[in-house]
């Protein structure tokens, strides 16, 4: 008395079956991070309009929040290096010239040996971003070109 139905147990009869029941898994992607995925995969096969508006509209979104930020930062930067100096001028701060010029040297010297054992990290980097460019020419133009009118803003 068996209570199991037989084709439960049966196996695919034909070679086509067995091939649709397995998924197929794009490993290529894994190792690229998602603005090269988004580059290479879906926007550098759109037509030249569409790569020429979605450059130009970002390149310029980053331009004029890059504008913008700038501005605020320098008038930050600006502003705090005034009032030090008009504190120095007026007696209610003193300044240590040579601690300063001592720390400057220091911190120099740190950022130029940490830059050169990061100097390969860069350089690939620069190279990676280089053949991207090269890769979306039509995108990068109009990103530029974008970008720079953002600013100009």
């Amino acid at each position: 008395m068996s209570y199991l139905k037989p084709e439960i147990f049966s196996l695919p009869d034909s070679r086509q079956e067995k091939d649709e029941s397995f998924e197929v898994l794009d490993l290529t992607e894994v190792g690229k991070n998602w603005l090269t995925r988004a580059l290479d995969g879906e926007l550098s096969t759109k037509s030249v309009p569409v790569q020429i508006s979605i450059g130009a509209s970002s390149g310029w979104v980053a331009g004029y929040l890059f504008q913008k930020v700038g501005k605020l930062a320098a008038t930050a930067v600006g502003g705090g290096f005034f009032l030090i100096l008009v504190g120095h001028q007026t007696g209610y701060l003193r300044i240590d010239w040579q601690r300063v010029e001592r720390d400057v040297s220091k911190t120099q010297s740190r950022i130029t040996r940490e830059a050169e054992q990061r100097l390969p990290q860069v350089s690939g980097l620069f190279h990676q971003a280089k053949d991207l460019i090269k890769k979306n020419v039509i995108l990068s133009g109009s990103f530029g070109a974008g970008f720079l009118l953002g600013v100009a803003m």
